[in-house]
């Protein structure tokens, strides 16, 4: 009989006194090898018993040692996992990283160059819709570098909070804007029409201002309701975060690519105030970048790993990396009927 062992993961430590993040390996009981079947039934089982769904609320993010780098089996633990806990797969919209589908639930992580480090973010924290639940496993690894570091949003919000509380109740109060811009056409497949980015119904034979309709619906629906199109046919959005007092957006990733000029994500031209868009300062900015920096956790990967962590508290990111090969897949899972923020200051 399959079973989990916990383990202790080098650098992990307490975050309101819960590890970050734990991790688990599979052991047999006696003798007896251990088939992907009992894996997968043994991941069944301690979804459906609520196992995983108590650790990512109260520790934020779970590693699980498996072992196994076929997608396909992978598949099989990720969907023993989601469905076992009542998750349902996210369908994604408005990426602005490349990715190539693997199975029907997981696909590739960032395809952007190895030697551009990504800052944290909450995955799809500035659109209208987001996940709940992430997946990412590790098929091969053989690089130098490339951990992938996550942040719990408790660590910065208490560092942010100690070192500028008037910043974070400006913020909370006045909400959160992202300016950004899908170009017509991308040679990296981030542009409007690609398929994940905005175009999911578009179709080879769709003219461009059937296409431009599809698109805008799949904007409308689910990144913003405040978007147009600019004299190029290229897509201009702005995502307006609600004032919720919790520290769940994409701040460092963003204003990282503005600071550093690396447009690996496309054109963010502006993180701003959303009540009256006034560009918040570089000095407030830097804050939250460098506090991220500063409280995360790096993940060095073992080929056969699978994270899970939860969207809501735990933000993500990639170091760079060079010489050999890093190959992580990502699979997103959203909680149906899920309870939204309650709203700053709370609504009477």
């Amino acid at each position: 009989m399959a079973e989990l062992d916990k383990i202790k993961l080098k650098d992990s430590h307490l975050v309101n006194g819960y590890e970050f993040p734990v991790a688990y390996k599979v052991k047999s009981e006696g003798e007896q090898s251990i088939s992907t079947e009992d894996v997968a039934q043994l991941l069944k089982n301690k979804a459906e018993e609520g196992f995983f769904r108590n650790i990512l609320d109260k520790n934020g993010a779970i590693v699980l040692r498996l072992g196994n780098i076929d997608p396909n089996v992978i598949s099989k633990y990720v969907e023993a996992i989601g469905y076992g806990s009542k998750l349902v797969p996210f369908v994604q919209n408005g990426s602005t990283a490349e990715r190539t589908q693997i199975t029907n639930v997981l696909t590739t992580a960032n395809e952007g160059p190895g030697g551009i480090e990504i800052y944290q973010h909450n995955e799809f924290s500035r659109f209208k819709t987001y996940p709940s639940t992430l997946f990412f496993a590790c098929t091969e690894y053989t690089a130098k570098g490339g951990e992938t570091p996550i942040v719990h949003g408790a660590e910065t919000f208490e560092d942010v909070k100690r070192k500028n509380p008037t910043f974070l109740k400006r913020l909370a109060r006045r909400g959160l804007l992202f300016t950004q811009i899908w170009a017509y056409k991308s040679p990296n497949r981030t542009g409007w029409q690609d398929y994940y980015s905005f175009g999911r119904t578009i179709q080879p034979e769709d003219t461009l201002e059937q296409r431009k309709k599809k698109a805008g619906k799949v904007c409308f629906d689910h990144i913003s309701e405040d978007f147009e199109w600019d004299k190029d046919n290229n897509l201009d959005v702005k995502e307006h975060t609600e004032p919720y007092g919790v520290l769940f957006n994409s701040i460092p990733t963003f204003y990282g690519d503005i600071r550093d000029k690396k447009n690996s994500y496309g054109k963010t031209t502006e993180i701003s105030y959303d009540d009256n868009e006034e560009p918040i300062s570089h000095e407030d900015l830097d804050l939250i970048l460098q506090s991220s920096l500063d409280t995360e956790y790096n993940h060095n990967w073992v080929p056969g790993d699978l994270a899970i962590i939860n969207n809501y508290q735990v933000s993500h990111g990639r170091k760079p990396w060079r010489d050999g090969e890093r190959k992580i897949i990502v699979s997103m899972w959203d909680t149906p009927n899920k309870r939204d923020f309650s709203r700053y200051p709370p609504e009477a």
